[in-house]
């Protein structure tokens, strides 16, 4: 790589902020419309919902396979991120146009499964480029852009669908617009290819969990608070979308709550949270997280005021701010040199299994149990976790 490390930093750097904008509006798409679209266009059952919901985390577990393909194509790892956000596009431009529910859910599935195999290729071009005490910093204007990029979709997006919902077809074309221009922006990302020990079996790298003790600890403590955090995350539509839990929100009620408000909380508190991941112990950061999120479980679900559920929406917000970096950036602190891409491998499938579990948990919970008990459920798995963070914070 002929540039050096702040030219690198600078092209990354400008390239990642349009990224960044085009994630707002794709994290928007998964956290709100493709779950109100499947509830209200195809009126979808628990299962294909919970289907959807866990969209994300079955293309976090196919990194390791993902990884292990690019390594032995020896392929810049930013032109094989911007191949799957490619794919990724054509799979929404399917979910666009069709009418169908089946299709509608495989191939929007089958485009954030694509989406998402850019995360640990990402981390890769973020170690190789940005210095190690501003890595943090850099990527929280990223996400401060994608922040304001999801508001504005979400409010846009919630008018129209209110408007006539005949215009879902519209909503799911911006995310394969969104999912294109990501492609270009990462594309241009000065990047190398994999280290060739990548290239063994695709699973090997899942020993890490076990070599490295820390290492395992923290991706048990992730599990555990992942699964109470994504078990209720896709709830929250349910919860508000639904006659039977008394809210019955409007769908631009729903965008406010589940994208405009943590959103705006994320833009005002992310650069600070990239400051804090540069400068003082990850444990004290995570701790702060998961307190966060076990705060705003307990008072959204226990609410049926709009106040209390936007002050609810605010807290999430402030710990979704400073969670993207560290779900991000967390392995960095931990990695031998050459190694993030596999740890975050490690990291994201592990990831994905929780999160393919976590939604058909929580919608077998809620259509069975009050919503109440899901919130206190998922409490209690946070609050372990939090626990469980003391015995490994002279490691970080």
């Amino acid at each position: 790589m002929a540039l050096d490390i702040r030219q690198r930093a600078r092209i990354t750097f400008r390239y990642d902020l349009i990224r960044g904008g085009c994630q707002g509006l794709l994290e928007a798409g998964m956290q709100t419309f493709v779950l109100l679209i499947a509830v209200r266009v195809y009126d979808a059952s628990p299962t294909l919902k919970a289907i959807l919901a866990g969209a994300g985390p079955y293309g976090l577990l196919l990194t390791p396979l993902s990884l292990y393909v690019v390594s032995r194509l020896q392929t810049p790892t930013a032109r094989a991120a911007g191949f799957f956000l490619v794919l990724a596009s054509l799979s929404f431009i399917l979910a666009a146009w069709t009418g169908n529910v089946y299709v509608f859910v495989v191939a929007t599935v089958l485009g954030y499964l694509l989406f998402h195999q850019q995360m640990p290729l990402l981390v890769h071009i973020y170690a190789n480029n940005y210095e190690p005490y501003r890595r943090g910093a850099l990527l929280s204007n990223s996400i401060f852009l994608a922040v304001i990029a999801s508001v504005l979709f979400a409010y846009a997006g919630g008018k129209v669908l209110d408007a006539d919902l005949g215009y879902h077809h519209h909503i799911v074309l911006v995310l394969a617009i969104a999912s294109l221009l990501a492609a270009f922006a990462v594309y241009r990302m000065p990047s190398t290819p994999l280290s060739r020990q990548a290239s063994r079996n695709p699973f090997a790298s899942l020993n890490l969990a076990w070599k490295d003790k820390i290492f395992g600890w923290m991706l048990l403590i992730w599990m555990l608070m992942g699964i109470g955090n994504l078990m209720t995350l896709p709830l929250r539509v349910e919860y508000m979308a639904q006659p039977r839990f008394g809210i019955n929100a409007t769908n631009s009620q729903i965008a406010l709550m589940t994208v405009v408000i943590p959103s705006i909380a994320r833009l005002l508190t992310t650069h600070l949270w990239g400051v804090l991941f540069d400068r003082i112990n990850f444990v004290i950061i995570r701790t702060a997280l998961n307190s966060c999120f076990l705060a705003a479980i307990l008072i959204f679900f226990n609410s049926h005021s709009l106040v209390m559920l936007g002050i609810a929406s605010a807290i999430f917000g402030i710990g979704a701010g400073g969670a993207h970096i560290a779900w991000n950036l967390w392995v960095t602190k931990l990695a031998p040199e050459g190694q993030a891409a596999e740890y975050m491998g490690v990291h994201t499938f592990t990831t994905g299994i929780r999160g393919v579990l976590a939604p058909f948990l929580g919608f077998y919970l809620i259509a069975t149990f009050d919503a109440q008990l899901v919130a206190w459920v998922a409490a209690v798995l946070i609050g372990i976790s939090i626990v469980s963070l003391g015995p490994v914070k002279s490691r970080f």
